[in-house]
């Protein structure tokens, strides 16, 4: 199976057209045709739908997309990392993942500080849920992640990093409990709630602040609170989140409500064990050790 194979079939399903994609891949649409049923063949299954004027892709079609593009990427980041090897300067790309938390600005502040320092370095990131981050640092599409706890983490080298979260609800100030300074699990009654999927958080939940989703009127389930905030801003849900939710909360009118019974949760950065990481990211492991020394220092 030769790569170009694999971004002509990428072409083909961003394009949805294959005379389309074969005008911009610079090649015959019979040629592309032909080049696509011997992948078909190769695989042993169906990957398009060919419509009169569209093509749609099989489900298998969609995981081979999906597969295609961690194979390329993997492709180019591997490319790279040798072409850099034996540079003195320090380049390259450095693939980072991390939750939509208070982390995501500490990222922000280590990125900048370090490409002073390392002017040629250039950085990928991704902007996920933990169990999606540590997913594509198993398969190397990501070189290392910024995550919450609670999280599994047993695979994985662990750095502590001294940012914490609160955990809460958030409610529109037309709500019942907006006036509430804080609630505790009694105050959520039958009120329609979006509720956090992974299980380990939802287990967190229960132990520390007495969450029991089976008493609870849970309307939605969502891995990623902060795209749920229009809901709550147009209606009335309660929905569980961290605090540092807010600063990504355009609407003036939605507030956050801690729980009464203190959950706070932290950060790690995590990286994958048993396995030779490049001097780059090493350099980056060690400076972000070195940033967070200072800070706890100052």
């Amino acid at each position: 199976m030769e790569t170009r194979v694999l971004k002509y079939f990428l072409t083909v399903a961003k394009m949805q057209n294959i005379t389309h994609a074969a005008q911009k891949l610079h090649i015959t649409q019979p040629t592309l045709s032909r080049l696509l049923k011997q992948l078909e063949d190769e695989l042993g299954a169906q990957l398009l739908i060919r419509g009169k004027r569209e093509i749609t892709l099989t489900a298998e079609g969609r995981m081979f997309e999906h597969h295609a593009r961690d194979i390329l990427t993997l492709i180019n980041q591997t490319t790279s990392e040798i072409q850099n090897f034996n540079q003195h300067e320090l380049s390259g790309t450095i693939n980072l993942g991390y939750v939509e938390s208070k982390v995501s600005f500490f990222v922000d502040d280590l990125i900048a500080d370090f490409q002073k320092q390392f002017p040629h370095v250039k950085f990928q990131t991704y902007s996920a849920i933990g169990n999606d981050i540590k997913d594509k640092i198993d398969t190397g599409i990501l070189d290392l992640g910024f995550v919450i706890t609670p999280i599994e983490t047993a695979k994985y080298h662990c750095f502590d990093l001294p940012l914490y979260e609160r955990y809460g609800i958030f409610v529109n100030q037309t709500h019942p409990l907006a006036h509430k300074s804080t609630i505790n699990a009694d105050d959520l009654g039958d009120y329609p709630i979006i509720y956090p999927w992974r299980n380990i958080l939802q287990n967190e939940l229960s132990a520390v602040v007495g969450l029991d989703p089976q008493k609870l009127n849970i309307k939605i389930t969502a891995n990623l609170s902060p795209n749920s905030l229009p809901l709550v801003h147009q209606s009335n849900y309660c929905m569980l989140g961290i605090d540092s939710i807010s600063r990504f909360n355009p609407y003036d009118d939605v507030v956050f409500i801690p729980f009464e019974n203190y959950l706070q949760t932290s950060h790690q950065l995590i990286w994958r064990k048993n396995y030779h990481y490049s001097k780059l990211i090493t350099t980056f492991i060690d400076f972000v050790k070195q940033h967070v020394s200072r800070e706890t220092q100052a």
